[in-house]
């Protein structure tokens, strides 16, 4: 895994200016009118290497940077707010779908997983990059939900949305400055145009491959030639869409009407080209489903909500915390006394400064987690993916403890904190089992630490009580894989992991006892929940609660286990068979 990637642009001249590419440019809404467009015939197009295969590894690798830090900052946005702004978080948990799809696409060209991110650092010039905006972690704000509209926005104002307010949330976005926002959409038509063919992208009568088409035109005059644009067929590897991240293992969204969370197995180039079309749609809309509102929408109409009709407001929204702002949210644990760094993205509160590196050990703890599930997708899948849903609770969880806790030490400011997201070093490079291992090691201190002086009953002490639990056959795995490759793992570790993979990130209560699978295994045969244990029932002869809730209400508002699937019979037989480790 390589480091952050950068993208140099050119301009094009139109060969053909009746070619109807200017709404798959990452030109910012609004900035070019038709008038302009007629007398400027122009383009612009990233410098790419020169094979089409080379062309399509950058792309993806850029575009798994983008999805990973839209994620992240669209994440931070929802959790300003007190209780977290759902919206918005739902839009963040759609962009992990088109990660992992992203990812699929690298395999399906014989790449391997790319997690890396865009980061803190100096701003990247407007002709240096593809991203959308400069990496920063920040409340909602009229300024910083305006960069979100312009960056998933379509090239032209859609129906039922008032121009003069598209115009002005643009010139937010752009700023003083008028630095561009560069349009996601632009991304995936590229990529399109290197993963279709003229033939593939002139068979459809579809509007967004039409427009992939003429774009396609041009960069193949701007790159030498469509040899050096579009994949040849043999390129492409079918046969690794059994080893793909697919929707039924990853997508533990809660349960709507609408299949939001989307993961797309890739075995064809027609099917790859859906992908992306589905990806950018998905964006700037329409939609590819009917009746679901594209990102563009939801976050303008969050605009108008929050600061007016005329989007004139500048007041923040009802309920935005004062988190920290900035590129990079830096911890300084320093006592109180010392000299310490200071800003609005500086954590310094002793205790808060334990409680944000915990944070950051459950974010590394994911990314490590789900790269291991990604390059080793065999038996290792089962227990990976429970390692990840754990790790996104825990997020959650950290997120809404954080912006509770004092920032600083300052009993005089209302400043809280948030969770720091922090990239951990061996990112760039790829995680081994051996970071892991540390990360479980250092985060078994943290907790221990923070469990002593943890009130008992309380949210803090539980979540405590179960990454205690949970990290030290966690940290045992981790230490068995780094030294030989063997497992620790136990048929007990299967069921809870089954449990995690089920509950999502999502926050059941079972009697204010949450994720109680997780707790060690003679607490976890304890457990009752409506006053009756869980595990045996007082009737030899009646079901086990767990699974008789597993039947009917587990996990709550996410998809039940089929009574048929592997992962209900694994725990059925772990409960018939009388709980074996």
């Amino acid at each position: 895994m390589t480091a952050g990637i950068t993208l140099t642009w050119r301009r094009h001249e139109l060969q053909d200016p009746k070619r109807d590419v200017h709404g798959l440019t990452r030109l910012p809404l609004l900035q070019a009118t038709a008038a302009h467009r007629e007398s400027e015939p122009q383009i612009e197009f990233p410098e790419l290497p020169e094979s089409p295969v080379d062309k399509a590894l950058t792309l993806l690798r850029v575009a798994a940077q983008v999805e990973h830090a839209l994620m992240v900052q669209y994440l931070y946005a929802g959790y300003s707010f007190g209780p977290t702004m759902q919206e918005i978080a739902d839009v963040a948990v759609e962009e992990m779908s088109h990660l992992m799809t992203v990812q699929n696409l690298l395999r399906f060209v014989g790449a391997q997983p790319y997690l890396y991110r865009q980061d803190f650092g100096p701003p990247a010039s407007a002709d240096d990059r593809l991203f959308p905006f400069d990496f920063r972690l920040e409340p909602v704000t009229h300024v910083s939900l305006a960069k979100y509209v312009v960056a998933e926005s379509p090239a032209e104002a859609p129906p039922g949305v008032d121009p003069a307010v598209l115009a002005h949330i643009a010139e937010l976005a752009l700023g003083p400055a008028h630095e561009p926002v560069n349009r996601v959409g632009t991304l995936y038509a590229l990529l399109a145009a290197v993963f279709g063919n003229e033939e593939s992208l002139g068979e459809s009568v579809d509007p967004w491959f039409m427009a992939v088409s003429d774009l396609a035109a041009e960069a193949a005059v701007f790159y030498g030639g469509r040899d050096k644009l579009h994949l040849p067929d043999d390129a492409f590897r079918p046969a690794s869409a059994p080893e793909q991240a697919s929707d039924s293992q990853w997508d533990r969204s809660k349960v709507k009407s609408i299949d939001e969370f989307r993961v797309f197995v890739v075995a064809s180039r027609r099917e790859a080209l859906e992908a992306l079309r589905d990806i950018g749609l998905q964006g700037e809309g329409p939609s590819p489903i009917a009746t679901e509102t594209a990102h563009f929408r939801r976050f303008y109409n969050l605009f108008v909500t929050f600061f007016g009709a005329d989007g004139l407001g500048t007041n923040p929204p009802p309920g935005v915390q004062p988190v920290p702002t900035g590129s990079q949210i830096l911890l300084d644990g320093r006592e109180t006394g010392e000299e310490q760094q200071a800003g609005d993205n500086v954590i310094s509160h002793p205790t808060t400064v334990r409680w944000a590196r915990l944070a950051d050990l459950r974010y590394a703890i994911l990314l490590g987690s789900l790269e291991h599930s990604l390059r080793f997708p065999g038996n290792d899948l089962a227990f990976l993916r429970g390692w990840c849903f754990a790790e996104m609770y825990s997020l959650r969880k950290l997120a809404e403890l954080l912006r509770q806790m004092p920032r600083t030490a300052t009993p005089t400011t209302a400043q809280v904190a948030a969770l720091p997201f922090t990239l951990p070093p061996w990112l760039a490079t790829g995680s081994r089992w051996s970071d892991l291992r540390a990360a479980f090691a250092e985060s078994l201190t943290i907790a221990a630490e923070l469990h002593d002086g943890a009130v008992a009953g309380s949210v803090q002490h539980l979540l405590l009580t179960h990454l205690l639990a949970s990290d030290e056959r966690k940290l045992a795995e981790a230490t068995a894989r780094a030294t030989d490759g063997s497992t620790q793992r136990s048929r007990t570790d299967s069921v809870r992991d089954v449990l995690d993979w089920a509950a999502g990130a999502g926050n059941p209560g079972h009697d204010g006892q949450g994720r109680f699978w997780n707790l060690r295994r003679n607490e976890l045969l304890q457990v009752s929940i409506d006053e009756a244990n869980v595990m045996a029932p007082a009737d030899p002869e009646a079901e086990a609660l767990l699974i008789e809730m597993l039947r009917t209400r587990m996990p709550q508002s996410r998809p039940k286990l089929p009574t048929t699937g592997e992962e209900f019979l694994l725990i059925k037989s772990w409960v018939d068979e009388n709980f074996p480790d």
